[in-house]
């Protein structure tokens, strides 16, 4: 899963990211980005593209905790997803995530980024729109099977797609030419504490 990530950038530039010359829009860096804040996402509406704000996370009436991750192999056949799979794809800038995992008797944070000196690309995601229970709408993130190389981390990962496969996403649904390669560091100090992500 993807519990925590982590945004670098002031600015989304759609020719660089989406290969679209959508301008440019600006962002606010965060270093630590919790389920249940707001968070910036890129939506395509009659061929327009927009950054718009949602709620990371949708609430399920049988759950305790805002559903914030969505599996890519069963998006069509979940009812919680099969409509916005269809018509409410988005783009969540990102430029990296968190992982915990079990070391010794506790848990140490792992920072996961793309390689550069100011990465940037994004996340595929699912989006709601503002309704009178969710005034600022929703967003989940997908995820896929971790990588080989990132495995021993953690079993799922994000879906983190830049240039043409973004597009994709976007446009079409299609999920293919994920990002896979990232720089892995153990978060100093532990990290932030996995407890605290609701």
């Amino acid at each position: 899963m993807c519990g925590r990530f982590f945004q670098a950038c002031d600015g989304y530039d759609t020719r660089d990211q989406l290969g679209m010359d959508g301008g440019t829009f600006a962002l606010v860096p965060q270093e630590q980005i919790r389920p249940t804040q707001l968070v910036s996402a890129v939506l395509e509406l009659d061929g327009q593209l927009s950054l718009r704000q949602f709620q990371w996370g949708l609430p399920h009436p049988g759950l305790s905790r805002p559903v914030i991750n969505a599996r890519s192999e069963t998006l069509a056949e979940k009812p919680m997803f099969r409509q916005a799979l269809a018509h409410r794809r988005c783009l969540i800038p990102a430029s990296g995530w968190f992982e915990w995992r079990k070391e010794g008797s506790g848990k140490q944070a792992y920072r996961f980024s793309a390689p550069g000196p100011a990465p940037l690309f994004s996340f595929a995601g699912l989006w709601w729109p503002p309704a009178e229970s969710l005034p600022n709408g929703a967003v989940v993130l997908v995820t896929q099977a971790a990588s080989p190389n990132l495995s021993e981390y953690h079993h799922r990962m994000p879906v983190a797609l830049l240039g043409a496969p973004a597009r994709a996403w976007l446009q079409t649904g299609e999920l293919g030419g994920g990002l896979s390669l990232f720089d892995v560091s153990a978060h100093p100090g532990g990290g932030p504490a996995q407890g605290q992500l609701f």
